[in-house]
């Protein structure tokens, strides 16, 4: 929510600027002007297409405006900060304290640029499911039926990229998907009314024959769009039934983890102690983002449906050593706390049933084109669905999951005893806080960690909502009622049900872990914890844990770009994608050049880390190297700078002497050889 308004006054800042009654003289006013032009055109065909109407070879250059936003931050800080200072709560003084502010404002062009990357991958996307149909059909003579309606989908999504296909009159609901600003709303760029919505979309297929149900949209948020939009689930809109099938898959390798059933615990393979093993009942699973995926039509909904089909998924996850600001209490012998933007990652590993029954995870998915299949479907239907897409994609179809990296308020319960503890203790907090708030259930999630080898749990009740709703603010604050609401649920359950039932603590949405749910421990733990909850200590904002060189990384980054502006390069222009086409996707260099002479195609440098879980990973190392070299081969030039090497004077000047060959010329080069005054500034 910060971050979309600050978006918002550091462009209100710019356009005063550029009025005839500001303070910056003429030539400046005009500068500020070509670049809010040229960064936020009127349609958002401009970022995916050239003046000629030709899908852009290289990513849209936002370096004007953080030129701009550079040069005038002064002014920028003071008016984002005094917008800020006027109500805000002091409890939440941390999320708006202003070297936050001062960074957001100076991130707003690599946020644009994050927007654009998205907007390109869905243009991308459409473009290489047509060029693999059209390779079907000529082949084949004719597409099958499935085959015909996906390309006409992936058709209309580029001519409305284009701004060719408009919205119709009875398509008035929603935003205009062609203005930059609606869509920079939608996108969660910019504060919108109603629009920002989830950055995960899924893409409604009319059916073919019998109704005017045109295409249309479906937001969702990360968190709810791992639950929702997998294999197998069914979507209610509009008096229908749609149902995942075809994901717009980015194209790179999938991830793997290592999932423990047994425990619940889940881990990328590599990042865990111990060589990433998370014991030895462990199971490898490809993983994949969670992504914008096409909703074919499945049926009507009838009058004399009973209820709503809801695939029950088992998601596992685990903080990533990062947070905000927090309080800690204790309740009773129960440490909690309560912290603001935990960084989580959720992994659904697959269907509940099968994952629970049988352990076996994740969907069939096929790797290549992003069909899939329910988990549930017959044996038959799979195995015809591997063959058919071996043949046609020259792939085997694996069984993947889905992940998604989350930023969430969350309320912790720490070392709980077992799974029975948590599960119960943390359902009934959250139906006792439904009926005190007056919140609707769903409105917090609830997330166990497991430990490899133990049955000892933490317990996160947290907040999807992006930026958070204040419930759990406003639980705290009502502790006492919440509990005694709690303690009523399990205490006086009507049925008197042994240990849990549909009168107490069984949903439909928590099915997954029924077994797990007891009331008479979650009354137990009541009332031996109490009703109240007792402020312990502050709990200070954890950041990014740093890498090899002894830098985070966004800070690594910021001092390589002073050392090349104090080198007297030109600055660079950052996060530019690259597309390199199947199966490599694309890939997206720190820090990028034009070359001046036209000798290469431009300049890639690349920031590495040395730590196992960035680039230090053999994999990754792997993969790296493929791509780079494929950048050679294509006429780029690349230089990779290790973390280690930005407080390495030797090193340092090596690199800057062989870009001052491209860039500056020989000359200049060998003067950034002789005297490093550029690099003793750093110190």
């Amino acid at each position: 929510m910060v971050r979309k308004h600050v978006h918002a006054a550091v462009l209100t800042v710019l356009f005063r600027l550029t009025r005839p009654g500001s303070p910056l003289g003429e030539e400046e006013r005009q500068e500020i002007e070509a670049a809010l032009c040229h960064c936020f055109p009127t349609q958002v065909k401009h970022y995916l297409f050239d003046d000629a109407g030709h899908v852009r070879t290289s990513t849209f250059d936002v370096a004007p405006l953080a030129l701009v936003a550079s040069k005038h931050e002064t002014r920028i800080a003071e008016h984002v900060q005094q917008m800020f200072q006027q109500g805000w709560p002091e409890e939440d003084a941390a999320v708006v304290a202003p070297e936050r502010l001062v960074h957001e404002t100076a991130a707003i062009a690599k946020r644009l640029a994050e927007v654009i990357a998205r907007l390109a991958r869905r243009l991308q996307w459409a473009l290489d499911q047509m060029r693999r149909l059209d390779g079907a059909r000529a082949k084949k003579g004719t597409l099958d039926p499935d085959e015909d309606a996906l390309r006409a989908r992936c058709d209309r999504l580029i001519k409305k990229l284009k701004g060719i296909e408009t919205r119709r009159r009875r398509e008035a609901e929603g935003y205009d998907d062609t203005n930059t600003y609606a869509v920079l709303a939608a996108e969660g760029f910019l504060p919108g009314y109603g629009l920002d919505i989830g950055a995960v979309v899924g893409f409604h297929q009319a059916p073919r024959y019998g109704t005017d149900l045109r295409d249309w949209e479906l937001r969702r948020v990360l968190a709810l769009a791992l639950r929702e939009y997998v294999p197998g689930n069914l979507i209610y809109a509009n008096g229908h039934r749609f149902y995942p099938r075809f994901f717009h898959l980015e194209a790179t390798e999938p991830t793997v983890f290592q999932v423990d059933v047994a425990n619940e615990a889940v881990v990328e393979v590599g990042t865990a102690p111990g060589g990433g093993s998370v014991g030895l009942g462990a199971s490898a699973l490809l993983g994949v983002p969670i992504c914008d995926v096409d909703l074919p039509h499945q049926s009507h909904i009838t009058d004399d449906e009973d209820y709503r089909f809801q695939l029950p998924v088992s998601v596992f996850g685990y903080e990533q050593a990062r947070h905000g600001a927090g309080k800690a209490y204790r309740w009773g012998a129960k440490d909690v706390s309560l912290r603001a933007s935990v960084h989580i990652r959720l992994v659904n590993v697959g269907a509940a049933q099968l994952v629970r029954r049988t352990a076996r995870l994740g969907y069939p998915l096929c790797l290549v084109c992003g069909q899939s299949r329910s988990p549930l479907a017959s044996q038959a239907d799979r195995d015809q669905f591997a063959t058919d897409h071996r043949e046609r994609c020259g792939r085997p179809v694996e069984s993947a999951g889905f992940f998604a990296d989350v930023v969430a308020d969350a309320l912790c319960m720490r070392a709980c005893e077992n799974r029975e503890e948590a599960y119960s203790v943390a359902d009934a907090l959250r139906k006792g806080a439904a009926e005190i708030l007056e919140m609707e259930l769903e409105d917090l999630q609830v997330l166990t960690l497991g430990r490899a080898g133990t049955e000892e749990v933490d317990v996160l009740l947290y907040d999807p909502m992006p930026g958070g709703s204040g419930l759990l603010e406003q639980m705290v604050a009502q502790w006492p009622e919440v509990v005694a609401a709690a303690r009523a649920v399990v205490e006086r359950c009507p049925s008197r049900c042994a240990t849990a039932c549909v009168d107490c603590l069984y949903t439909f949405r928590n099915a997954f872990y029924h077994q797990h749910l007891n009331r008479h421990r979650a009354a137990e733990r009541f009332r031996a914890w109490g009703e109240s909850l007792s402020f312990t200590h502050d709990l200070p904002p954890r950041l990014p844990a740093t890498d090899a060189g002894g830098l985070p990384v966004n800070e690594a980054e910021a001092t390589l770009r002073a050392l090349l502006e104090r080198a007297g390069f030109p600055p660079p222009i950052g996060q530019r994608s690259i597309p390199l086409g199947l199966p490599m996707g694309s890939t997206t260099p720190d820090f990028f050049y034009e070359d001046p002479a036209e000798r290469a195609e431009g300049i890639c440098i690349y920031l590495d880390g040395m730590s196992g879980h960035i680039h230090g990973n053999a994999a990754t190392q792997r993969r790296d190297r493929e791509i780079r070299e494929e950048l050679r081969q294509r006429g780029y030039e690349v230089i990779e700078i290790p973390f280690g090497h930005l407080s390495d004077r030797e090193a340092m000047v090596r690199h800057f002497y062989r870009l001052g060959r491209i860039l500056l010329g020989k000359e200049r080069a060998g003067r950034l050889r002789e005297d490093t005054l550029w690099f003793e500034g750093a110190e």
